[in-house]
């Protein structure tokens, strides 16, 4: 710490680059105690590689993991399996990437068995601690360290937003620009690897978050700040230096929403201008932003709507902590006042956003997945093979719909997360958290849930395995 110190003065960038190298260093391989050179040695045999550099396929391949990192990929025939090394058969299966959610909300540590089962390796936290979570870089380090099984764990500090704050519990009021950077370098610090944004943050004060941020190399994600008027708070957002968008309703909710309230008011499902969405998609495409679509948490609101209570009856409720499930039945989306013009809203908001999300896609915008678990609705894990599921039913093709999951925000991540190694694809010198599926996920979408297995900071997890832990676990919840 001295040397990071000069007459009192906390030099950041220094203290920030050491922490983010650290952690991002470790993050591609499990630090358990003990264990052989052998034991870190992982190889799948005779498998079809899905590399998703591009939508092909590699036949008849075998794939060395070594120290959580791929170090060989190449035929079958050719790639010497080392001495000792646990071998997989990957006959007649499929290797992809692990899927990276990359926008969601912990609210206990049990979610995150629930990410892998679902092929989850890697997870975006966009909030500080919340619900029992107390600690999330603390969270974040148990993980690496083997602890507790969990995806990779990318986070930012509380939500950075105005006066008044909209979620006070896991929100800092951010009211002049030194304010936000105070804040911003303080979060730094203690080791978020994102910033995070929120509606009421206003235009002066996300300038500052933005522009102290991206002094460090560090991005910002998140709502579009709509405090100073919504007919230009995108162009706003965009303009300071915002580098995510967390949803794809954001767009709905600024630039989108000009008539939206008139048309609400005479008990009509809102419909938006097609020039008005044509000149967001290029506002957003020439300031090389990423999106975050976020259609399964649009589709899960409504299937609230329609049916809450069959909530309760899915299978991966079960799999909740008991204090995360009371909260979805006391604040799903059927708990509001104003039932029937929401209602109204969001039958037109679905169309909208996912006529956006493939105009999005169609101009090259990277998309990233995310899905806002474990918000009422969203199982963790499962919610990400409903996004999947909702963006070829927008128009993308299975392929694209992979990349949002695996290749984009591996690529984001590398790149804004210092000292972060590759991720995303399966090629050599990648972290190796990958899927091994029974079926052609680029055929059919829904054959990514598939899972015969999933290796996790070179760790190999048999689906028969994973699937022991989650009975564990459903019983210490009483289920």
């Amino acid at each position: 710490m001295a040397s990071t110190i000069e007459n009192g003065v906390l030099d950041m960038k220094a203290l920030c680059l050491v922490i983010t190298v650290l952690y991002a260093a470790a993050s591609c391989v499990t630090r358990e105690a003990g264990g052989s050179e052998a034991e870190r040695v992982v190889a799948v045999v005779d498998v079809t590689v899905i590399p998703m550099g591009s939508a092909r396929q590699l036949l008849h391949q075998t794939v060395v993991i070594r120290d959580g990192l791929i170090a060989e990929l190449g035929p079958a025939t050719t790639v010497l399996v080392p001495a000792g090394a646990q071998q997989i058969s990957g006959a007649s299966l499929y290797l992809m990437p692990g899927l990276i959610d990359a926008h969601v909300h912990l609210r206990d540590p049990s979610e995150l068995l629930s990410f892998v089962a679902h092929g989850v390796t890697g997870v975006v936290q966009l909030s500080g601690p919340s619900g029992n979570v107390s600690n999330m870089i603390e969270l974040r380090e148990r993980v690496v360290r083997g602890d507790i099984l969990g995806p990779n764990i990318y986070t930012s500090g509380r939500i950075l937003d105005g006066d008044p704050l909209i979620f006070p519990g896991v929100s800092s009021v951010v009211r002049t620009p030194n304010e936000a950077r105070r804040l911003v370098e303080a979060q730094l610090a203690a080791g978020a690897d994102v910033i995070k944004v929120y509606n009421n943050l206003a235009s002066d004060e996300l300038r500052a978050v933005t522009r102290a941020a991206h002094e460090h190399g560090v991005s910002v994600w998140g709502h579009i700040p709509r405090i100073d008027g919504r007919s230009t708070a995108l162009q706003q957002a965009l303009a300071a230096g915002l580098n995510v968008i967390a949803h794809g309703e954001e767009v709905f909710f600024t630039m989108l929403y000009r008539d939206v309230e008139s048309q609400l008011d005479r008990e009509l499902v809102p419909i938006v201008d097609q020039d008005l969405l044509s000149d967001a998609v290029r506002l957003i495409e020439k300031n090389g932003v990423a999106v975050i679509p976020n259609l399964s948490f649009v589709a899960m609101t409504r299937a609230q709507l329609d049916d809450v209570e069959k909530l309760w009856t899915n299978p991966e409720a079960q799999f909740l902590h008991p204090t995360v499930l009371n909260m979805w039945k006391r604040q799903n989306p059927t708990s509001r006042p104003d039932l029937r013009r929401f209602d109204l809203r969001e039958r037109g908001k679905q169309g909208v956003v996912r006529q956006l999300t493939l105009a999005l896609n169609d101009v090259g915008v990277p998309l990233l997945l995310g899905t806002d678990a474990s918000a009422p609705g969203m199982f963790p894990g499962k919610s990400a093979h409903i996004e999947l599921t909702e963006l070829v039913a927008a128009g993308l093709t299975p392929f694209q719909a992979l990349a949002a999951g695996t290749r984009n925000p591996g690529r984001f991540l590398t790149k804004h997360v210092r000292g972060s190694p590759p991720l995303g694809t399966v090629t050599v010198g990648s972290c190796a958290n990958l899927l091994l599926l029974e079926a052609d996920p680029l055929v059919d979408i829904s054959h990514v849930a598939q899972i015969a297995g999933v290796v996790l900071r070179g760790k190999w997890y048999a689906r028969s395995q994973i699937d022991s832990m989650r009975v564990a676990q459903a019983a210490r919840h009483g289920r």
